[in-house]
């Protein structure tokens, strides 16, 4: 409900900006300091001075009235090709740098583990399934705070090159007690180790989730106008992702059960990028969307012990993949009027298909069945971007 609620807001967000009203010829400045007949291009609200200001004619019918673009092109030290438009000179006229931190706050999806049932006396074969008398015990994920930092440089008229580093470390934990006669049943243990039927007291898990991604991309600017812009962008993507599990379940003795599945891959990335600017006010509207495709190897590992067999189980699986990556990201920003400072917010949905996830695995290992190890694993939150441009 709280994301139905969030993504409504963004909507409504987006359709007022779009609907804004141009300002009136008759007033004698805008909100940026300058004249009435001066207006926003091309999405880079520059202060007096840059190229902020052309005159409202030229904004109408883009590539009209050069004569007032090329003298807004000369005032910012812009010569040449680039001032035979306005899209062509705010394009040439745009910040060389910009440094960008994001404050991410999101949440795994589709990875919970289900680890111990509470059920009430014993199994009897063949129907060798307990009756729940109580919660299932589950270590599932929760919003947790992430990053991502990068920067860009221009290195022609509308084109770029950058690099991004994004970090997500999310842990959880969970724990469960009875008493007799209800007692608990593993959820997670080797069905056919001599323990697999014993009954337990208490237990505990934790559950961990880490991906560290590394992006270069070259980003273009292929359509821009006096209050919106568009770019595709084309890359290279470095990813990483852990995955770790552990329980333990307590009685008279101890067993621990433990599960880790690791990756590590690259490949390509592409995508588009837009943004829509209100007229004369500084705020803006964004959106973003990037697939990436990474080529590697799901490295697995399962093992069982107790506190009087330290060692019952112990087997690693290994595999190659090729994981799909679909990026989502919606969001509202303000820009400065020098256009050097710019604050945006948002939602993003990540969503990487192909994946073998940990539950799978230990259910793969509990059969002994390791065909179909391929998953989607989610992560879905809010971002929040400061950025400084020069």
């Amino acid at each position: 409900m709280k994301t139905r609620n969030l993504i409504l807001i963004i909507g409504v967000g987006m359709l007022a900006l779009v609907a804004f009203p141009q300002v009136s010829s008759a007033q004698q400045w805008n909100d940026f300091g300058g004249p009435a007949n001066y207006s926003l291009v091309a999405g880079f609200p520059y202060g007096e001075g840059g190229p902020a200001y052309v005159a409202q004619e030229s904004v109408l019918i883009r590539g009209q009235n050069e004569e007032a673009c090329s003298i807004v092109c000369e005032d910012d030290g812009c010569e040449g090709d680039c001032c035979e438009s306005c899209s062509c000179c705010v394009c040439r006229c745009a910040p060389k740098w910009r440094f960008f931190g994001d404050f991410l706050y999101l949440r795994p999806r589709s990875a919970e583990i289900n680890y111990a049932v509470p059920f009430n006396g014993p199994v009897v074969p063949p129907n060798d399934v307990p009756i729940q008398v109580g919660r299932i015990a589950t270590v599932d994920p929760d919003y947790t705070p992430a990053f991502r930092v990068g920067f860009d440089r221009a290195i022609s008229d509308c084109a770029s090159l950058g690099a991004t580093y994004t970090q997500l470390d999310s842990s959880t934990s969970d724990s469960i007690s009875v008493d007799a006669p209800i007692v608990l049943r593993s959820m997670v243990i080797h069905p056919s180790t001599q323990n697999a039927g014993t009954d337990w007291l208490s237990a505990q898990a934790s559950y961990d989730i880490r991906y560290k991604l590394v992006d270069l991309d070259y980003r273009r600017i292929f359509a821009c106008g006096d209050l919106y812009s568009a770019s595709y962008l084309i890359g290279a993507r470095y990813g990483r992702l852990e995955q770790e599990f552990r329980s333990t379940f307590t009685e008279i003795g101890t067993e621990t059960i433990n599960s880790s599945v690791d990756f590590d891959g690259g490949g390509i990335r592409g995508g588009l990028e837009g943004e829509r600017h209100a007229r004369c006010s500084g705020f803006l509207v964004y959106g973003k969307s990037t697939a990436s495709f990474l080529a590697g190897d799901f490295r697995a590992r399962y093992f069982q012990g107790n506190s009087f067999d330290p060692e019952i189980v112990n087997t690693s699986w290994k595999a190659g993949r090729i994981v799909s990556m679909l990026d989502l990201e919606l969001g509202i920003g303000w820009a400065s009027p020098s256009g050097c400072i710019r604050f945006t917010g948002g939602y993003m949905v990540s969503a990487w298909y192909n994946t073998v996830k940990t539950a799978d695995f230990i259910g793969a290992v509990q059969t002994n069945d390791f065909t179909g190890l391929n998953d989607t694993l989610t992560f879905d939150g809010l971002v929040a971007r400061a950025e400084i441009r020069f």
